[in-house]
């Protein structure tokens, strides 16, 4: 694949309709890939239960994503973490800025909006064994106008494990003012590789540049 050669440190697929749709995601994507792919891959979409989360790495997966079932049910985290280990276990969850300027979960592909208090699940997911964090923006997802840096920088206080910046990633400085104001410990790249002429070798080579520090390409 092209950005394993490139040098990226992971990749991440999630089918955000498999949980609506009542499936998980079809596991033999994976598999067609780990033979052309050095990568560690995690995957997501509709996993609820140990048996999803089985299929998901008996396909090759190095870890699972999950996402809406999280939400509903934060003591699957927990069954996960002790199956599988923590490191195996990613938690993405999609955020929105009310009108009143506070952040609201959404679950479902962002379509349905839960009454869950962000700061509180997050602090009860990690609890639980969530490994890391994957907090996307639905207002900057896909704009390439820059990430929510406020939503970052809040999280990074309550956030123990690492913590994963998605939607809104548009150009190099973009990265640059995340890490440098964020303290996040990754940053999730997709729209931009495909709309752009960037690439993971320059982007890496561009942070290193500012002095961010990173894995080598």
């Amino acid at each position: 694949m092209i950005y394993d050669a490139q040098g990226a440190d992971e990749i991440i697929i999630v089918d955000i309709e498999a949980g609506t749709r009542g499936v998980i995601i079809d596991s033999d994507i994976i598999s067609r890939m780990i033979n052309n792919c050095r990568l560690p891959i995690s995957i997501g979409g509709g996993i609820k239960c140990i048996e999803d989360a089985r299929r998901c790495f008996e396909s090759g997966a190095d870890k699972i994503v999950v996402n809406t079932y999280a939400v509903l049910n934060p003591h699957l985290i927990k069954e996960l973490a002790d199956e599988y280990g923590s490191q195996s276990v990613i938690v993405s969850l999609d955020v929105r800025r009310g009108n009143s300027g506070e952040y609201c979960i959404y679950i479902n592909s962002g379509r349905r909006k839960v009454d869950v208090n962000l700061l509180l699940i997050i602090e009860q997911l990690i609890s639980n064994g969530a490994g890391e964090i994957m907090v996307t923006s639905i207002d900057n997802e896909g704009v390439l106008s820059g990430f929510d840096y406020d939503l970052y920088k809040s999280l990074r206080t309550i956030v123990s494990v690492p913590l994963i910046a998605s939607g809104g990633a548009g150009c190099y400085d973009h990265k640059v003012k995340l890490f440098r104001e964020t303290d996040c410990d990754a940053c999730a790249i997709g729209k931009m590789l495909f709309l752009r002429d960037y690439d993971i070798v320059r982007i890496k080579s561009y942070l290193k540049g500012k002095k961010i520090l990173m894995r080598d390409a």
